[in-house]
């Protein structure tokens, strides 16, 4: 881990930063990148500003674009692939803007870097991420290759099974069956590892329809322990959300018998920033945070969140077996 000293931003949101170095030493060209490699993802989105010093109230300079961010042209941003040690291909990124939200730092359009990388990231390459400046074609920043995170198995998510008191399984789509009534039943969510992946977190795709249109509704499940592969999703759990989510509408909504169920991750570059990140305190407080950008600040890591396994969703009415009945106990306007 490099240690650095900074504050801390989000992952591609907006911030600015203050490196290891006297406040009052001169001013040094260093570049805050962040970057997520998916290669499910239509588009690859790269954010590049540039640290700034101050000698006076920080969040004053914050609020200046000209403080943190790069005019136009002024860099290069480029991803390079490489297999075995020898570069396979380079994707030059396109410069635009994105609006952002107002708080404490310049809100108006900021720039972003962008490359369309659909089919294009191979899971046998690895990448480097290469921040030029146009004035000397001098590399500002630059990182060590990092790998894709790969699926090793054509069958990623296992459909859920729910256990019996006796130890029998049934195996189905997403269903909550009680069939002793003693209603302590869920789903048991297991999945094949993928190489490269940490911080695994399923969860629902639940779809319904209203005046003829079809809708979903995300629900996470809890997240797998360190190293594990599979969860147990609580019955109760799934109801409170869909509940939570609908709150008090009742209007009539027709049960759509499928789900979709999700699978994400990271790599462990961005599970490692992550958790330095959550540990940090608020903006004005210096903390120490992983760092993977050789020449600047900020993280270079992969991720999939497009995994999914489709599956049926029990309509059956019979009490305490199929999830349109739990559905309808809620007495939110399901039929």
């Amino acid at each position: 881990m490099r240690k650095l000293l900074f504050f801390i931003p989000l992952v591609l949101s907006f911030a600015a930063c203050e490196v290891e170095f006297s406040p009052n030493a001169s001013w040094k060209n260093v570049p805050v990148v962040y970057c997520l490699l998916d290669q499910d993802d239509d588009t690859t989105w790269v954010r590049v500003q540039r640290c700034y010093l101050s000698e006076d109230n920080i969040f004053n300079y914050g609020q200046n674009s000209d403080s943190i961010n790069y005019p136009q042209g002024a860099i290069a941003v480029a991803l390079l692939a490489y297999e075995n040690g020898v570069q396979k291909d380079s994707m030059a990124f396109e410069y635009t803007t994105r609006n952002h939200d107002t708080g404490s730092f310049a809100n108006s359009a900021q720039p972003l870097y962008w490359f369309r990388t659909k089919n294009r990231l191979k899971e046998n390459y690895t990448y480097v991420l290469t921040i030029r400046n146009t004035s000397d074609n001098s590399i500002l920043a630059t990182t060590d290759p990092i790998p894709l995170i790969k699926q090793v198995s054509q069958t990623l998510i296992t459909k859920p099974t729910v256990t019996v008191y006796n130890g029998d399984t049934i195996s189905g789509g997403l269903a909550f069956y009680d069939p002793m009534g003693n209603n302590t039943l869920g789903c048991h969510i297991a999945w094949n590892a993928l190489e490269n992946a940490r911080l695994y977190q399923p969860f629902v795709r639940f779809y319904y329809q209203k005046d003829s249109i079809t809708y979903h509704a995300d629900f996470m499940c809890p997240k797998a322990p360190l190293k594990s592969n599979e969860i147990y999703y609580s019955r109760d759990l799934f109801l409170d959300q869909v509940k939570h989510y609908f709150g008090d509408d009742t209007t009539r909504k027709y049960f759509v018998p499928r789900v979709d169920m999700y699978l994400t991750c990271c790599s462990e570059d961005l599970n490692a920033y992550l958790s330095t990140v959550s540990n940090a305190g608020d903006i004005t407080q210096s903390t120490e945070v992983y760092n993977n950008i050789k020449g600047g600040v900020g993280v270079f890591a992969a991720r999939r969140t497009h995994l999914f396994k489709r599956m049926p969703a029990k309509a059956d009415m019979t009490p305490n077996r199929g999830l349109l009945y739990f559905l309808t106990q809620l007495n939110l306007g399901f039929y």
